[in-house]
């Protein structure tokens, strides 16, 4: 039995600049970091040569070609994996439309799990490329690249996202107690609505040379974001968020609504330095920096809306249990990301 664990993650900085419309002209940036909210995949293998999926839904086929979701179809071809096996998909929280990046994470964890179990190792970029592969390529979602890197990665980090397609990635050389400020300083609420990201994403894309000064603008804002991480300045952090946010809803009508925008000034009147809403927009979970002084406030502003605790997590998607079933040996497998 093999079992992955994936982190979901924050986007702070420049997110839609890693769409291919814009960075294969322009080179996209994106400033992020993973959170202690897992998508966890178990892979298991079966005494017969059925195909057992469970996820918000059980499959149970006997040819790979059967499979109705989509990602696990793609990525069992991909892993070499095509009888025999069970697959269990359990999130920490209800991930769908959350704008938490989980259905990369999922991409993420589910490959890594099927190559541990194939007795492979791929490292953070391959694993991230292969799930941009899936999803892009083979799926045709129109979504970027950020998701991958960051579920394959972990930690804070700035994404660049070059012309001819290659990643870089730039550890934020953050400390241990700036990342605590910032968390401290940090509080997070989920809207009530859900969507689609892709929904939301073609829309963006369509628009594309249209929005390029905003574009430009976010793109912009993930360096300054960087700087502003390193230098532990919570109230520029705070400010560049607000600007960020600004920015972002000029790209999309899809992308905020009458709540969405009346639940960011509730925020901001209670004395949120600034936040954003996470993901592509259109619901999902907002982000706000806050003093800790003006946090009552803001928790009696936004009492209508649930919110999630979270600690900032260093890793990416790791193997944290494989079990041999011959010798029933537990092996601990180190994260993908410091294979590099």
């Amino acid at each position: 039995m093999i079992i992955s664990q994936t982190p979901l993650r924050v986007s702070f900085f420049g997110g839609g600049t890693d769409l291919k419309d814009y960075y294969e002209n322009h080179g996209g940036a994106v400033t992020s970091v993973t959170i202690d909210k897992f998508i966890y995949i178990i892979v298991k293998r079966r005494c017969d040569d059925d195909i057992v999926l469970n996820y918000s839904e059980r499959e149970q086929v006997k040819d790979i070609h059967d499979i109705k979701h989509p990602i696990i179809r793609e990525a069992l071809r991909l892993a070499n994996v095509t009888k025999g096996v069970e697959i269990t998909s359990i999130a920490d929280i209800p991930s769908q439309g959350s704008g938490l990046g989980s259905s990369s994470s999922f991409t993420i964890g589910l490959l890594n799990a099927l190559f541990a179990y194939q007795g492979m190792w791929k490292n953070a970029s391959e694993l991230a490329e292969l799930a941009c592969h899936i999803e892009i390529e083979l799926l045709g979602e129109p979504i970027g690249k950020q998701d991958q890197y960051a579920a394959a990665f972990g930690g804070f980090k700035q994404y660049m996202f070059r012309r001819d397609g290659s990643v870089d990635v730039e550890a934020i050389g953050i400390t241990q107690e700036d990342s605590r400020l910032l968390q401290m300083n940090t509080l997070m609420f989920y809207t009530g609505m859900t969507r689609k990201a892709s929904a939301v994403l073609g829309d963006q894309k369509a628009n594309t040379d249209a929005k390029l000064s905003q574009l430009h603008a976010l793109k912009k804002l993930s360096d300054l974001g960087k700087e502003g991480l390193v230098n532990g300045d919570i109230r520029l952090i705070g400010d560049m968020l607000h600007q960020n946010w600004e920015n972002k809803k000029l790209l999309s009508d899809k992308i905020h609504n009458d709540e969405i925008n009346r639940m960011y000034d509730l925020g901001r009147q209670a004395g949120a330095y600034g936040g954003k809403l996470l993901g592509a927009g259109g619901g999902g979970f907002f982000l706000f920096v806050c003093p800790p002084d003006k946090q009552l406030d803001l928790r009696r502003a936004l009492r209508d809306y649930k919110e999630l605790p979270i600690t900032f997590e260093q890793y990416g998607s790791r193997i944290v249990m494989n079990l041999n079933d011959r010798s029933g040996f537990l092996q601990y497998r180190e994260p993908a990301a410091l294979a590099i």
